[in-house]
């Protein structure tokens, strides 16, 4: 029995129903119209099994797509991210290296400092013992002193100069790796996106192509039960 005879079939077990009395509602025979449903599938022509394939591997291919879109977006987040972490690290071994470098200049140079005024009193106090011109050597010893005091402070002054510049140099590197590391996220994560739409565009052209064959296939069959009809 082909499909053309098993909707007849069902149509007249419609008709041949009974109305429900004051209601709209008829009775029909259930068992009978799933029968003549299950021996439709039994009789459904290649061509509409061949779209129900079709669909079915689109919707896999549009599953396998979104899956791997967002499978390459979580990688590329996560090199981004080890990246950036990457970047912070090494500015703040930077940092922690330049201010140990700066806090060393600063105590050679007050160790310097302490040794030359050491130096300058112990060689002003022999001259004022050795000497017979108390006045003299004492006005020596006060210069020297004073030379002493002045070069301390400027080798002070100087390391604390050298120090800030270091620091500062530092924090310049530091900014332009973070700033460097950024950039590659962002580079990475625009290639992703760029990735996902092309697969998304394969996927609607492919979509257009399936629907196309249901298309096809439906007109297939429409014109295969007119000719039936016309036999």
């Amino acid at each position: 029995m082909n499909v053309e005879s098993l909707l007849e079939q069902i149509e007249e077990i419609l008709d041949n129903g009974q109305k429900v009395v004051l209601s709209s509602r008829v009775t029909v025979d259930v068992e009978a119209i799933r029968r003549c449903v299950d021996a439709i599938r039994d009789n459904m022509p290649d061509e509409i099994r061949q779209a129900r394939n079709i669909v079915r591997d689109h919707n896999k291919l549009i599953d396998d797509a979104t899956a791997q879109a967002q499978e390459t977006l979580a990688r590329a987040t996560e090199r981004a991210q080890e990246t950036i972490n990457k970047a912070n690290a090494k500015a703040k071994e930077h940092i922690l290296s330049s201010e140990e470098i700066a806090r060393t200049n600063v105590a050679q140079a007050e160790e310097i400092a302490r040794t030359t005024v050491a130096t300058a009193e112990a060689q002003a106090q022999r001259m004022v013992e050795e000497s017979e011109v108390v006045a003299r050597a004492k006005a020596y010893c006060e210069e020297m002193c004073r030379k002493a005091q002045a070069q301390a402070e400027a080798t002070v002054a100087n390391a604390n100069a050298t120090a800030a510049e270091t620091i500062e140099t530092a924090n310049r590197q530091a900014a332009a790796a973070k700033e460097s590391a950024e950039k590659w996220s962002d580079d990475i994560c625009s290639s992703a996106g760029n990735f996902v739409e092309n697969i998304i565009g394969q996927t609607e052209r492919a979509l257009v192509n399936s629907l196309s064959s249901v298309r096809q296939a439906k007109e297939n069959i429409h014109n295969a039960i007119g000719k039936r009809n016309d036999e």
